[in-house]
């Protein structure tokens, strides 16, 4: 089986589609860095992104922690641990790639998430987090007529877990925070349907894109066009790509 065929067999997950493919083929295009490390998926849901890395790293070991244990993991490497609060797992055990999908709108203490995710790396590690992309234009009319972003609802109910809504801007800002330095934001998951906003979306961009350059903010113009490039007005998800920030520069 050639890689375009394995690439086209990963599962889906409790994401959006085509997420873990996307990032699969960013790590992949890494070369063989991942070979014989340690990673961790955090919270991992059922396994499906730790079966995948294990099929494409096997020579790697793969982790997973969250609220309940996945079908079919080995007790060994998973530890059972609740992410919204203070957490050590694994001690002394660093890891050299933490993932996390789709699990910081699940979060109100996503700060002290992405510390203690940020304590578990070796010096040299990556954190890869995800998470809907809200800045879409089927969003922007959502919210417009609505009063809703497109994936959440505005009604609640007691036993239904109620997503928590963080924006591009507010995520880079909270992993600065947290003291990480941003390296890659890529976008992906778009669907035919999505495409049917294309036209307001040219429309769109190129006044975006005039704020983007002009606006007056100490962020550096790279990471201001990483963070809205013309995808972000159609793709449903994204991911950014980081590495702990050199103390010398905090």
């Amino acid at each position: 089986m050639n890689l375009k065929e394995k690439l086209g067999l990963i599962p889906r997950g409790h994401t959006a589609r085509g997420v873990h493919k996307a990032i699969l083929e960013y790590l992949i295009d890494q070369g063989p860095k991942w070979n014989k490390k340690d990673l961790l998926d955090l919270p991992c849901g059922q396994g499906q992104l730790m079966d995948t890395l294990s099929n494409f790293f096997p020579e790697s070991k793969v982790f997973g922690a969250d609220m309940q244990p996945p079908n079919n993991v080995s007790k060994i490497n998973f530890a059972q641990v609740d992410a919204s609060s203070t957490f050590n797992i694994f001690s002394p055990q660093k890891f050299d790639l933490i993932t996390s999908v789709s699990g910081v709108m699940e979060f109100d203490n996503t700060l002290q998430f992405f510390e203690q995710c940020k304590n578990l790396l070796n010096e040299s590690g990556t954190f890869i987090v995800s998470n809907d992309n809200v800045m879409t234009v089927r969003d922007r009319l959502s919210f417009f007529w609505l009063g809703k972003f497109r994936q959440y609802s505005i009604f609640t109910k007691q036993e239904y877990p109620t997503w928590k809504v963080i924006t591009i801007y507010n995520m880079v800002r909270i992993l600065q925070d947290a003291g990480f330095t941003t390296k890659e934001i890529r976008f992906c998951s778009v669907r035919g349907k999505d495409y049917l906003m294309l036209p307001l979306a040219i429309i769109i961009y190129p006044i975006k894109f005039l704020y983007i350059q002009i606006a007056k903010h100490g962020m550096p113009v790279k990471l201001r066009h990483q963070m809205y490039p013309f995808a972000c007005l159609l793709y449903r998800h994204y991911f950014i790509v980081c590495e702990k920030r050199a103390a010398e520069s905090i």
